[in-house]
């Protein structure tokens, strides 16, 4: 499949670093409020912390894919006006939008066991007594040993991601690789399409 090019109409393609950033700090802040809400139900008791542990993760996992996958971007990055798209700038589909988020899934499943665990461990009224805070470091010594492992396995890739997108000319990140997407500015997603129809006209 053909890429885009790097420019059209003298501006860059491709969304960069600060734009991608960008609209990851904005989905953080989108995702404030219901960890607000997460935060009321883990204080009434150690089951409800478990179900808020796994809520929070699968709620985000949710939001990524699905918005990836129906509109191409998710709200930070509509806000920021980039969007994921096929290299040739057509949309992607749901197996796209799955693969991007495969490998930060793996660890999220193996955090989420691992936050579990501690609850579990945990003494119900210490720990539904602590702050957000508070609770997060008191279950660090209740966390299983192959947590460390994992901990550093997701910091190894998410500095990879960063050194990937910053040392290619389209600025793809690991999981655009693993996807077969790319990241580019809105307006020439419509473009791309209008390329590929354009290539696909008979000859007259």
């Amino acid at each position: 499949m053909e890429f885009l090019p790097l420019e059209l109409n003298g501006s860059k393609v491709y969304a960069g670093f600060w734009k991608r950033l960008g609209a990851g700090i904005l989905d953080i802040l989108v995702f404030l409020p219901f960890g607000f809400i997460f935060y009321k139900l883990e204080s009434f008791s150690i089951p409800g912390a478990v179900i808020s542990t796994i809520l929070a993760s699968t709620v985000f996992s949710i939001y990524s894919i699905y918005f990836h996958y129906k509109f191409g971007a998710t709200l930070g990055k509509m806000a920021v006006g980039i969007k994921v798209t096929l290299p040739n700038g057509n949309s992607i589909g749901l197996k796209n939008s799955f693969l991007r988020s495969s490998v930060d899934l793996v660890f999220s499943f193996f955090m989420v066991l691992a936050q579990i665990i501690a609850i579990n461990n945990a003494d119900p009224e210490q720990y539904l007594e602590l702050g957000f805070f508070e609770r997060t470091q008191y279950i660090l010594p209740l966390l299983p040993a192959w947590y460390a492992l994992v901990n550093t396995s997701s910091q190894v890739w998410v500095w990879g991601e960063f050194i990937v997108l910053l040392t290619n000319k389209r600025r793809r990140a690991i999981h655009d690789f693993i996807a077969g997407t790319v990241v580019i500015q809105k307006q020439f997603a419509e473009q791309g399409a209008q390329l590929d129809a354009i290539k696909a006209a008979p000859v007259s």
